[in-house]
């Protein structure tokens, strides 16, 4: 198996967020089959320049390689664009990505969609996003079967699957029965990620009078990686109250876990194939609004196991991620697989 790029060059906002991670596994994935891939920091801590073929990163500062550490990223310092380069940038660089006229080879990720569009509203005009689109120097990688659907019905010249996996270290836990507790022993605890939806968890809060049960609402956010981990762990119940712009992160951390999804159904929620979950289990404004979510969680825990059961498609997909994403990444990057 042989490296079709002589580099990869994958560029990364500095933000500890899911995309971030997503770019971490890319470059540690086509590492250990032997290619070459460097990370690209870009902002607030780090800076890029261009100097004729010449590509520097000046990242000292960045905090990123200790926080995902476990990808062991090599981190840019110099490198020569030509043909035989591949630049991978998520979707906010979606306007450095057309450039036509680059002597680099070019692919452009999209770690979500709705995030994307505000980066770039012209993607909302009609001529500029067919050109855009028909651009066959540009390789277009989805994350999201929600994104394959946008990007395949703007008529991309070229597109191509690109996931990720779930935090290695989630999925190890899940196998450990001493430290994943059965989900009727948990405490009644419902999780949810403020981040993302946060008027509609308000407004359920709010409203958690209608419950029959007794409820510890526990939300995800001011937490290291290790405090989420032990919370989901711990929980009967995650609410995801987000437009899931792509197939997000903390859903499947928290399935993995053992606990019992609800998701808002808007984005990549919508996709079967990005939360292979049973309709039950998606809500819409009108559920929350009416007070049939509060109905639903009181139905879901009077019989959790139930409920846990249903879910178990979704868990064992997970457990696949990473053989999903080591095939994409393969299938793409090098020959002879």
């Amino acid at each position: 198996m042989q490296p079709v790029f002589e580099d990869v060059l994958i560029f990364c906002p500095e933000a500890k967020t899911g995309g971030p991670e997503a770019l971490h596994q890319l470059g540690r994935q086509i590492a250990r089959h032997g290619g070459n891939a460097h990370m690209v920091y870009y902002a607030p801590f780090s800076r890029t320049e261009v100097d004729g073929d010449i590509l520097r990163c000046h990242a000292d500062d960045s905090p990123m390689p200790a926080h995902f550490a476990q990808y062991k990223p090599r981190v840019l310092k110099e490198a020569r664009l030509g043909p035989d380069t591949m630049i991978v940038m998520p979707e906010p660089l979606s306007r450095l990505a057309g450039a036509r006229d680059a002597r680099y080879r070019r692919g452009l990720w999209w770690l979500s969609l709705d995030n994307a569009l505000p980066q770039n509203p012209d993607l909302l005009n009609e001529a500029y996003r067919r050109d855009f689109f028909a651009d066959t120097g540009l390789v277009h990688f989805y994350q999201s079967d929600y994104t394959r659907a946008f990007v395949q019905g703007a008529a991309a010249a070229r597109f191509h699957a690109l996931s990720d996996y779930t935090d290695p270290d989630f999925v190890h836990r899940s196998q450990i029965a001493s430290e994943n507790p059965p989900i009727a022993e948990r405490r009644a605890i419902v999780c949810f990620f403020p981040n993302k939806g946060a008027g509609r968890a308000e407004r359920f809060i709010e409203g958690q009078a209608a419950l029959n049960h007794a409820v510890e609402f526990v939300p995800i956010r001011d937490m290291t990686k290790a405090q989420v981990r032990d919370t989901l762990f711990g929980a009967q119940i995650y609410i995801d109250f987000g437009h899931h712009p792509g197939k997000d992160r903390v859903p499947r951390e928290a399935a993995i876990a053992g606990a019992v999804l609800l998701l808002h159904v808007a984005g990549a929620a919508r996709h079967y194939a990005d939360h292979p979950l049973p309709a039950e289990y998606l809500f819409t404004e009108e559920d929350l609004d009416s007070g049939r979510l509060h109905t639903r969680i009181d139905t879901i825990l009077a019989d959790i196991g139930t409920h846990h059961a249903a879910q178990r498609f979704y868990r064992d997909a997970i457990l696949h991620e990473y053989e999903r994403f080591d095939l994409e990444v393969r299938s793409f990057f090098f020959t002879g697989v």
